[in-house]
């Protein structure tokens, strides 16, 4: 997968931009004027910014960037130059006018948490899930509007919004659903090319959700799209049958027998490099290459070949080997021989 990528780095990250921004599409980045640096600009209410400095002008540099509320300064943090030019569209440089009425409220004490239940029915003391390096739980501290502040379990308090950001513990509802909010393995409907098509939830960054469509490529053959809630609904169709399973011991297909007795023992190349090590044992084969992790496989024999089959799985694995008439089989790396039992 390109991707559910999910899609934030391993290090929890301050962001002084994700208290107000939804996510935009890179190609957008260079439709508007580069912001200017250590200005304030004024944005969502009470929120204002002041960008100090940038890497550069790509989607991936970042920004160092302070945020304020009602005029007291609340977070400062990294954002990327896509993140920031997301959220310029809905910001103005500060008028004489904002700037003295931030600076009054700057005398006064923060504003204080809004009392009950927040957005999404969340209220002090609940745990809730938070997007932060992927899905984990946190615990409501605050709630200001749409915004919860949070603190995660290694004690670090963020601050995140609702619906991006914050939802429900457990199976989301329909109403969660209608607020843009889709976990991983989510059947969805999504709108491609002005079409509705089935698919399944993959990956998440903020808002814009990485889904698996099959029948789309989107370029090399890619079957993933990546979109926004707006152009995505919980699929009405039934979902496809479970594929069938293979009972133990049943031959995967016509022309086949168990390799039980055939290859007993541990094989390893005829060179005697290693890279390769099969152990045969009574029509089961387990496959282990280079620093890979040992593979588990049911063994058949038939047409010249040995193949491979997972326990349960119709489907072959991606390669088999070729019987040599010196009574060697021929791997995709090189001859292995019988080695010991």
């Amino acid at each position: 997968m390109r991707g559910f990528k999910i899609l934030q780095s391993r290090k929890v990250r301050m962001s002084a931009l994700q208290c107000v921004l939804l996510a935009v599409p890179v190609s957008s980045l260079h439709a508007q004027a580069a912001p200017q640096m250590n200005v304030m600009y004024e944005c969502k209410p009470p929120y204002s910014f002041k960008f100090l400095s940038c890497s550069g002008t790509g989607a991936n540099d970042w920004c160092d960037v302070q945020s304020f509320n009602a005029g007291h300064p609340f977070q400062r943090g990294k954002s990327t130059y896509a993140q920031v030019m997301g959220l310029l569209p809905q910001c103005h440089l500060q008028t004489a006018a904002e700037a003295q009425a931030d600076a009054r409220s700057a005398l006064a004490p923060m504003p204080m948490p809004q009392p009950g239940a927040g957005p999404g029915g969340f209220k002090v003391g609940d745990t809730v899930r938070i997007l932060s390096d992927g899905w984990q739980e946190a615990k409501v501290l605050q709630v200001h509007g749409s915004f919860y502040v949070v603190q995660l379990p290694n004690g670090i308090q963020v601050s995140k919004q609702w619906p991006t950001e914050v939802r429900r513990l457990g199976t989301l509802t329909a109403e969660d659903h209608a607020a843009g909010q889709y976990d991983k393995g989510d059947r969805v409907q999504v709108l491609v090319n002005s079409r509705w098509m089935e698919g399944e939830i993959r990956g998440q960054n903020l808002n814009m959700y990485n889904i698996k469509v099959p029948g789309v490529d989107t370029g090399f053959g890619d079957d993933h799209v990546d979109t926004t809630p707006e152009n995505i609904r919980m699929s009405s169709t039934a979902p496809p049958p479970a594929a069938a399973q293979r009972a133990a011991g049943q031959v995967p297909r016509a022309g086949l027998v168990s390799c039980a007795g055939k290859y007993e023992g541990r094989w390893e190349p005829t060179n005697g490099m290693a890279g390769m090590e099969v152990i045969f044992r009574s029509g089961h084969a387990t496959i282990s290459e280079g620093l890979g992790g040992p593979m588990p496989f049911d063994c058949f024999t038939g047409g010249g070949k040995v193949v491979f089959y997972k326990a349960g799985s119709f489907k072959p694995f991606d390669y088999d080997f070729d019987i040599n008439n010196d009574g060697t089989l021929q791997t995709p790396l090189t001859a292995i021989k019988k080695m010991g039992n």
